[in-house]
């Protein structure tokens, strides 16, 4: 029997909610491509004021709360268009601003604060308390001594949360009766955490949130000091046979990724090649000259995060059938060059990478909702590789302009094939592998052409994507 180890990805009900780190990741990209986030958060503060004007008499008190960053930030303009229509409004800084935007606000504000020793006097005499303590940028489970904040919050009568609950899915958070969630909703808001949820465009234009960038490093995963051999990544390359070199620049890709192990699985014809490529390489000999089901149900019996399938592997129809049979045992896998047909894909977790000529044995072309509407019917994540990359799982679409010319020599797409992989079994879904795999492999192009010529290799490309993967 095959035997993978799975890792099941749980679709949430709302396939359009983001994980929080997506806004961290926007916030980096709208900087990186001179999106002026003073006026996002001039507009966030807009919407609180509109909200609080529709709902709230000049007689309530009005309270804020407001943190560091740009959370606080939002509050700050909020307050200050509500002083200058006469509401009563009461401003408790938790800290100082530290970032450049939200000093902007503060220094805007101009008006007294109360310190937030005093937070408790204000519980019976506030029509409203707003909560801008701690936005989405927060690990872990609040410290001290926001975490006394926040149960100061949570005796207030009406509490509004901006953006999320401070605290938000841990043990410590803000209850509110009602979330102004600004450009999507994230995922795990519910009426019980987050109130009544509001969600409000801020004016976050639609083609930056669509290209990748500098953000996308964050979702590369943080190495764990106490994990052992084997639990930052495992992962198989099956392919080869026709192509040698294919499975063992996959494999190359996939290491310099940071995954612990890869296991290259290639017929007797490629084997002396590719098991003198590198030392750290671990290669099967399978029987044959090409993949097939006999070859891979004998001898592939470990337990792997992922699976890269296809590399150099030719399009013979036993090979074929063995890649339907790979993706019926397991999951988590990428199905790259003469693996790509179409297959029942049973759902699974699966990127697919194809350039122009192997999309149209997919049968769609390279337009926006061809791609879409594929990788939806089939619950799939498609990287389309070109000029400009063109990345989807159905939902999401993402444009990906890294790269360089170079990157077309023969042996380039393998190399990513392998990094989609590693990230894959580092914990990513297919769609965060194949867009941090595109924009990481792309910088690592630019950063080859810079340092070696015209002339680079994708053995190249594989060794500065390390130091590309180093500055997230």
């Amino acid at each position: 029997n095959i035997i993978c180890l799975l890792y099941i990805i749980h679709i949430p009900v709302n396939p359009y909610m983001r994980k929080l780190i997506e806004f961290q990741i926007l916030d980096s990209n709208a900087v990186f491509y001179g999106l002026n986030l003073f006026e996002l958060m001039t507009n966030a503060g807009k919407i609180i004021a509109d909200y609080i004007r529709n709902n709230y008499s000049k007689s309530e008190r009005i309270v804020f709360i407001c943190g560091s960053g740009n959370n606080g930030g939002d509050g700050y303009v909020a307050a200050r268009i509500l002083c200058e229509e006469g509401f009563e409004v009461i401003v408790l800084p938790a800290a100082p601003p530290k970032t450049d935007i939200a000093r902007k606000a503060f220094e805007q504000f101009g008006n007294d604060t109360v310190n937030i020793s005093n937070l408790n006097d204000y519980v019976s005499s506030t029509g409203l308390v707003i909560d801008c303590l701690l936005g989405s940028g927060i690990r872990g489970v609040p410290r001290p001594p926001y975490d006394k904040y926040i149960q100061q919050i949570n005796k207030f009568e009406n509490i509004l949360s901006i953006d999320i609950p401070s605290g938000f899915r841990t043990d410590i958070s803000v209850i509110p009766n009602h979330t102004l969630t600004f450009h999507d909703e994230k995922m795990g808001m519910n009426k019980k955490n987050s109130g009544e949820i509001l969600v409000k465009d801020i004016g976050f234009p639609k083609d930056i949130d669509e290209l990748t960038g500098p953000g996308e490093l964050l979702l590369f995963p943080e190495f764990e000091r106490n994990k052992h051999k084997g639990q930052n990544g495992k992962v198989a390359v099956i392919g080869g046979g026709q192509y040698s070199g294919a499975p063992a620049l996959s494999a190359l890709g996939a290491y310099r990724s940071g995954v612990d192990l890869v296991h290259v699985f290639v017929p007797e014809s490629s084997y002396e090649q590719v098991s003198t490529f590198a030392p750290e390489l671990i290669v099967h000999k399978l029987f044959g000259d090409t993949i097939s089901t006999e070859n891979i149900v004998s001898l592939f019996e470990d337990e792997f995060d992922s699976i890269v399938i296809g590399p150099g592997m030719g399009k013979d129809e036993a090979s074929l059938e063995a890649v339907q049979l790979i993706i019926e045992k397991c999951d988590n896998l990428v199905i790259d060059a003469d693996a790509i047909s179409i297959h029942d894909f049973h759902d699974k977790n699966i990127i697919l990478t194809p350039h122009k000529g192997e999309l149209l044995r997919l049968g769609i072309q390279s337009q926006r909702n061809d791609l879409k509407l594929f990788a939806k019917m089939n619950n799939l994540t498609l990287l389309f590789k070109g000029e400009i990359d063109l990345i989807t799982d159905g939902h999401f679409f993402k444009k990906n302009m890294t790269g360089h010319p170079r990157m077309a020599v023969g042996g380039s797409g393998d190399v990513l094939a392998g990094v989609c992989g590693a990230f894959m079994a580092k914990g990513l879904t297919s769609f965060e592998s194949a867009r941090l795999a595109a924009y990481s492999l792309g910088k690592a192009g630019e950063k080859c052409h810079d340092e070696i010529g015209a002339g680079f290799l994708p053995t190249d490309l594989a060794l500065s994507l390390s130091k590309i993967l180093l500055n997230n």
